[in-house]
């Protein structure tokens, strides 16, 4: 049903272009055929399924990741502009209404984000979801404490570069996360950037059971961000101290 996807046409306030904006059909289409664009609308009509069937007296985390992530992208602004032909389309926007606040506080440069959200970010981008691939691809020896590869290096400096990468330098780990994170930091830390970490904040684990996993954003993994992640976030970090 392609009219529960307007509804992002209600979630940021934005000048109207000179331009006519787009019929919610056409901005619909033509974000489908964006791959990361399309990714994120697809996230978006799962994760927000009980919103825009509604009513609803709260927006699901899960909702406001898709939301984060599709009004990120250039198309995904287009549908905020875009023009209900039919009042199905127009009610939907009414009902997501309830989702503006929390989005739009994470849409601001200073917001930091969890580190879900940031990824659902990074992913919704081509160039920066192509980024994260390579890095998960060159970085494995590293994240099994093993080594950082002058391929891993680079790799991260390619990240480093994109533009929807920059919530990871500030996401945070919400401590939900499926795998260990402050173990990973350390080795990344002290493999890639030659750091001391002091023996009483290595936390006890076994690197064997951080295999990074290929992910892709989903709705199922929606509340956890993936391992690849989280070391993009702990490098990005400490590159800048």
């Amino acid at each position: 049903m392609w009219w529960v996807m307007m509804s992002v046409t209600a979630i940021v306030g934005v000048a109207a272009e000179v331009r006519m904006p787009l019929s919610c059909e056409e901005a619909r289409l033509k974000c489908l055929f964006r791959d990361g664009c399309g990714m994120a609308l697809t996230n978006y009509i799962g994760g927000c399924s009980s919103v825009l069937n509604g009513p609803a007296d709260h927006c699901p985390e899960v909702c406001q990741h898709s939301l984060i992530a599709l009004t990120s992208t250039e198309e995904g602004k287009e549908l905020m502009q875009c023009q209900c032909n039919d009042e199905l389309c127009e009610e939907t926007k009414r009902r997501v209404e309830i989702c503006r606040p929390s989005v739009m506080m994470a849409n601001r440069n200073e917001t930091v984000v969890s580190c879900t959200v940031a990824q659902w970010i990074c992913a919704a981008d081509s160039s920066c979801s192509t980024a994260l691939s390579y890095y998960n691809k060159y970085c494995r020896s590293m994240f099994h404490g093993k080594k950082c590869s002058r391929r891993c290096m680079n790799s991260i400096s390619i990240l480093r570069r994109q533009e929807k990468a920059a919530k990871l330098k500030t996401c945070k780990c919400d401590g939900r996360e499926d795998y260990n994170c402050p173990l990973i930091q350390n080795n990344m830390a002290k493999l890639c950037f030659h750091k001391k970490i002091p023996e009483a904040i290595i936390p006890i684990g076994d690197t064997e059971t951080n295999l990074i996993r290929e992910l892709q954003p989903n709705i199922s993994k929606a509340s956890s961000p993936t391992p690849y992640l989280c070391l993009i976030l702990i490098l990005l970090i400490t590159t800048t101290r």
